[in-house]
């Protein structure tokens, strides 16, 4: 039978760490923005926060799976 590697969703796995440190602060600081901001552009602003966070977790991500791959 195919063996498959399973991704662990703990904080052992340090990509969930990684993206518990950027990607919730960053969605929580959408929120605030949201709510506390009183410029028509909040969701924009809001979105932009959101996406360069994702962006650099992702862009994080692919340097560590590269680095991952050439330990082995």
């Amino acid at each position: 039978m195919n063996q498959t590697k399973r991704y662990e969703l703990s904080f052992h796995n340090p990509e969930v760490r990684v993206y518990a440190a950027i990607v919730l602060p960053a969605v929580l600081l959408g929120l605030l923005v949201i709510i506390f901001s009183s410029s028509d552009f909040n969701f924009m602003y809001a979105a932009l926060i959101q996406t360069i966070a994702l962006m650099s977790f992702y862009f994080w991500r692919f340097i560590y799976r590269r680095k991952e791959k050439f330990k082995k």
